[in-house]
């Protein structure tokens, strides 16, 4: 499974076990188009998430690519009112707790790692840091 698509799957699964995630997954921007998508998932409850399409600002991925700065969710609750476009993949994959962290291959933010829990919880520092050093090694996987 050398593959590059083997190799990040590989980083997501890892990432997930380590950090006793139910779900990580990578989204980024399709070359030449403003549009962010989620392109590989481990711990998925089924292939919604290949179908949700982001623009810059929208969505904790558009969020992230957009700021180069990590962000967190914790115990989110929809509610009637929300727009379930806010947060798309909170919806698609039943997550409460969340974390997205920007992938930076050669000197520019390209995608973004995310890591999510079904259940609420707190995020733990060790859980962000440890989720920064697999986007480092990502965006060098990938930037190659």
């Amino acid at each position: 499974m050398n593959t590059l698509e083997g190799l990040i799957s590989s980083c997501l699964e890892d990432l997930r076990l380590r950090t006793g995630a139910d779900f990580s997954a990578f989204a980024c921007q399709e070359s030449g188009k403003a549009a962010i998508r989620w392109k590989y998932a481990v711990g998925n409850k089924n292939e919604r998430f290949r179908r949700i399409v982001l623009r810059s600002g929208k969505g904790i991925a558009g969020k992230v690519l957009m700021s180069g700065r990590p962000m967190l969710l914790e115990n989110y609750e929809s509610r009637q009112h929300d727009d379930p476009q806010e947060y798309p993949i909170l919806y698609a994959e039943e997550l409460r707790s969340a974390l997205g962290v920007p992938v930076v291959m050669k000197g520019r933010v390209k995608g973004v790692l995310l890591i999510g829990y079904r259940t609420p919880c707190t995020i733990e520092e060790v859980v962000v840091e440890l989720a920064k050093a697999v986007a480092k090694e990502m965006g060098d996987i990938i930037g190659v």
